[in-house]
């Protein structure tokens, strides 16, 4: 019977009642079963069938033949005196075939059998038959010349009496039954005998799919790895699966060496980038630490300069204005033009100097950035790390057989 898709976590998966082996034999039982109850409601429609078709002339028959004993009766076995004995024996033996019978003496066989033995005649009396569906025929026996000798009333072709026969269409469901009693018993040891074969043929031929099952099971086990191989036993379906399996599962392998192979080839260029990362790392700290301590020195010496200092050039310029309001002499006047450059180099020159400290603070700030970079980095390599851990662990549980990298 065909059923949706069962849930992963259903609690019908690995029950005994749930087995292929169960359900086969169980089905063939039933089917079995129907067989049986269908060739029997065959039978019963033949009964039936041949009750309609081939029972009036069954009958027929059975009147004829009856008529025929008659004869012979009177012919041979001392004519009414003795039909009188075998007329009762002429019943049973129909009536066990399943016919109610009468024999009925016409008028003419009575007048003559009392005129001529001193009797009358009843031949076998009809009775009150019960109404049923049935088949009936009537066969007249009339008179030939032997006939006469006792029947002195009649002339040749006369009508002596008559033969009726009837069978009814219960007597054929009663023979039906009957027969079914023992078909049934036998029918009954059949299935039996043939479940039981049933399971032992498939038992047999089914080994080597619990082999594959039993392999299925090994490898959906949890961590368990993939070098389980099912056995091919047979060449059907069955050996076709298993080779399948086993191809498919070598393929999987081949994936993993590969997989293996590619972590190998990443661990070797995460220790590369390790190595790199070290070396780029104590440089940039080498570098900063310069950088810095060149700023701080930069800046610690103009400061320590009373020469560059703001109030230097203050009083350096009060002094030049005063020499030119209290001498004009033609001499002081180029010494006055020397003193405004050399005073107007120095600011340059401290200017330049201050842009520079500027640009040494700047390139201080860009190295720690540089160096908070590389931590962001070093951490982002430990993680990747990880991952390259985790993934030589999974191809290690997977595939026993590899070092995993």
């Amino acid at each position: 019977m065909a059923q949706g898709p069962l849930d992963e976590k259903s609690p019908l998966i690995g029950r005994f009642d749930q087995s292929f082996l169960i359900h086969m034999i169980r089905d063939f039982f039933v089917l079995l079963v129907l067989v049986t109850v269908l060739e029997f409601a065959l039978k019963a429609g033949m009964v039936y069938y041949g009750f309609r078709v081939q029972g009036p002339d069954v009958v027929q028959e059975a009147a004829g033949t009856i008529a025929d004993d008659v004869r012979s009766i009177m012919r041979n076995e001392g004519g009414p005196v003795a039909a009188r004995t075998l007329y009762p024996i002429l019943e049973r033996n129909w009536g066990d075939l399943g016919y109610r019978i009468a024999i009925t003496p016409s008028p003419v066989t009575v007048t003559s059998i009392e005129a001529g033995f001193g009797f009358t005649p009843e031949g076998i009396r009809q009775g009150d038959w019960p109404t049923r569906q049935h088949n009936i025929a009537k066969q007249p026996i009339t008179a030939e010349p032997f006939c006469l000798a006792c029947h002195t009333e009649a002339n040749v072709g006369d009508v002596l009496g008559a033969v009726v026969v009837r069978r009814d269409l219960a007597t054929d469901f009663a023979e039906w039954v009957t027969d079914m009693r023992l078909t049934a018993t036998l029918s009954v040891g059949k299935i039996v005998l043939h479940s039981v074969l049933l399971f032992l043929i498939l038992r047999a031929r089914l080994e080597p799919l619990l082999g594959l099952r039993a392999v299925v099971s090994n490898l959906a086990r949890a961590y368990g790895g993939l070098t389980h191989r099912a056995e091919i036993r047979t060449a059907d379906e069955f050996g076709v699966l298993a080779r399948d399996l086993n191809l498919f599962l070598d393929r999987v392998c081949k994936l993993m060496e590969e997989l293996d192979a590619v972590l190998a080839r990443v661990v070797a260029v995460n220790a590369d980038i390790v190595s790199i990362q070290s070396e780029l790392r104590d440089r940039i700290d080498c570098l900063t630490s310069r950088i810095r301590r060149l700023e701080r020195s930069a800046m610690l010496s103009a400061k320590a300069e009373p020469r560059l200092s703001q109030a230097w050039f203050d009083a350096a310029r009060s002094a030049v204005r005063t020499l030119e309001e209290k001498s004009g002499a033609r001499e002081l006047e180029g010494l006055v033009g020397d003193l405004h450059a050399v005073v107007s180099n120095a600011e340059a020159q401290i200017a330049t100097t201050e842009r520079v400290f500027a640009d040494l603070g700047e390139l201080g700030d860009e190295s720690d950035k540089l160096k908070r970079a590389m931590s962001e980095m070093i951490r982002l390599e430990e993680r990747m790390r990880g991952i390259v851990e985790t993934g030589s662990v999974l191809v290690q549980r997977i595939n026993p057989t590899k070092d995993g990298g």
